[in-house]
């Protein structure tokens, strides 16, 4: 009974001591986030929609800036609303980096949110943050570029209709290329860790 005791602590030391060593040759816990991020060549890609003053902008304006990219709709009454709300902490926390950084909401119900109303709403959360509409075409070219999801749920209600949407912010880099997808209530460490790579390293 003590032998098998005994194993079992030298097993746990062994283990540990492989672990915090593994950890040590990547830099630690955080370390992950510290490695060149991958690019998805079959994601993303620039496009231009309708902004807040009724002109197009296109995704191209923003070079030389890290892009986040939210699909939601200003009738959401909860998940856009939580989302953009983490997304300004985001750039609380980024400090001076958030002016290299652009966060663009993309509405996925372009029949009720007209740029007037964007306009309004979207810089309440941030005043740097922009809003984009479209035809239903376009939004929906945009949101199928991205892997973004989402479809009409009908509700005897004032609203008529919520809509059912895939809840993730993507990240593209300073050149326009698609670097991945998080969400903001769990991964929000994450995404900014990898912002900052981002921007310090120029990549």
């Amino acid at each position: 009974m003590k032998f098998n005791i005994l194993l079992l602590l030298l097993l746990a030391v062994v283990l540990g001591s492989a672990s915090n060593a593994q950890e040590a040759a990547t830099g630690g816990v955080s370390g992950v986030e510290k490695e060149p991020l991958r690019i998805y060549e079959n994601r993303g890609g620039d496009f231009e929609l309708t902004g807040p003053d009724g002109k197009g902008i296109s995704s191209e304006s923003f070079r030389g800036k890290v892009i986040l990219i939210y699909f939601g709709y200003t009738y959401c009454p909860d998940v856009c609303p939580m989302s953009l709300s983490h997304l300004k902490v985001g750039m609380l926390e980024l400090e001076e980096q958030a002016k290299e950084v652009q966060v663009l909401f993309v509405s996925i119900d372009p029949e009720r949110d007209t740029p007037e109303k964007l306009k309004e709403y979207v810089p309440y959360f941030h005043p740097d943050f922009i809003g984009l509409t479209g035809s239903v075409n376009d939004v929906a070219e945009v949101a199928k570029q991205y892997g973004s999801h989402y479809f009409k749920q009908y509700v005897e209600s004032v609203e008529g209709y919520f809509m059912a949407h895939t809840d993730a912010v993507f990240l593209v880099d300073q050149e326009g290329r698609y670097r991945g997808r998080y969400k903001t209530e769990w991964d929000m460490e994450k995404l900014i860790s990898n912002i900052q790579w981002l921007l310090n390293s120029g990549s």
